[in-house]
């Protein structure tokens, strides 16, 4: 590839990136006063955004590693994402989950997130040992439930290869304490 079309490339990329980003809505004060929501369905509206984004999902986890075993998505907005992820990879999904939705034996791990605590559970017969994962989700704020996330699948005994989110907050600093690589499509402010 020529240094001209490496550049038409990333011009296209930015271009798809802020076409996203112009679809999502900033609402401060949401759920409680002093967080500024980032409402994401406007752009999963959009049927061109949606591609873009599943899309670019897809090619930061194949940038990492060429293939992987499962897409992990966390509750629940990550379950908008994976499946379709998993499915352009060619590999299982498996969710994590609150506690008590899954059924059978799960591994549990608690979770502080910028407005409130969870447990988060994964089914001990989901993940195989020795599994290349990826962990995906719409937003890393504080990186609570990704961190979460990250330490209840290698209880599981997979390798966590990337986390993958739509919308970072890096103001919030949740990436450094994930213990996994992090890519975000978009980084956007944190304030309200």
């Amino acid at each position: 590839m020529t240094s001209h079309q490496e550049q038409d490339l990333q011009d296209s990329h930015d271009q798809g990136i802020e076409y996203v980003r112009n679809l999502i809505k900033p609402y401060p004060d949401f759920p409680k006063k002093g967080i500024l929501f980032h409402d994401i369905f406007p752009a999963l509206r959009d049927p061109i955004a949606l591609e873009i984004v599943l899309n670019r999902m897809a090619a930061a986890v194949t940038k990492r590693c060429a293939v992987v075993d499962y897409v992990v998505g966390l509750d629940a907005r990550g379950f908008l994402f994976a499946p379709s992820i998993a499915s352009r990879l060619h590999c299982g999904f498996v969710p994590i989950r609150k506690k008590g939705k899954l059924p059978g034996e799960c591994w549990s791990g608690a979770s502080t997130k910028e407005y409130g605590e969870d447990i988060l559970e994964v089914q001990k017969n989901g993940i195989r040992q020795g599994s290349q994962v990826v962990i995906v989700d719409d937003l890393l704020a504080t990186g609570g439930t990704l961190k979460t996330a990250v330490s209840l699948l290698k209880t599981a005994g997979a390798t966590v290869v990337v986390c993958v989110c739509l919308v970072e907050l890096p103001s919030l600093d949740g990436a450094l304490s994930v213990g996994a690589p992090v890519e975000s499509l978009l980084k956007l402010d944190a304030g309200c």
